[in-house]
C-alpha cells in the first residue's frame, strides 16, 4: 500500500485503536503503550500490502494480537 493511503488510514482509525486500548489498560501511560505498539503494528502491515477487502476487521485483529502479545510479556516481567 502506498504511504500516503496508509496514513489516512491510521488518521481514520486512531481514535478507534486509543479507545480500545483505554478500555484494557488501567493507567493512562499503560494506554499510551498499548495503542502505540498497535498504531506501529497496523502502520507497518498497511505499508507491506496491498489491498485489505475488510480494513476494520484487519484493524480489529492486529489490535487483539497485539495486546494478547502485550500481556503476554507484561505478565513474563
Amino acid at each position: 500500500m502506498e504511504k500516503q493511503k496508509a496514513d489516512k488510514l491510521i488518521e481514520k482509525y486512531f481514535q478507534k485503536i486509543y479507545g480500545f486500548a483505554a478500555k484494557k489498560a488501567f493507567t493512562r501511560n499503560e494506554t499510551d503503550e498499548i495503542a502505540a505498539e498497535i498504531i506501529k503494528e497496523v502502520y507497518l502491515s498497511f505499508l507491506k500490502l496491498d489491498d485489505i477487502v475488510n480494513v476494520e476487521g484487519y484493524v480489529w485483529r492486529i489490535s487483539s494480537n497485539t495486546f494478547a502479545r502485550y500481556v503476554a510479556s507484561r505478565k513474563k516481567n
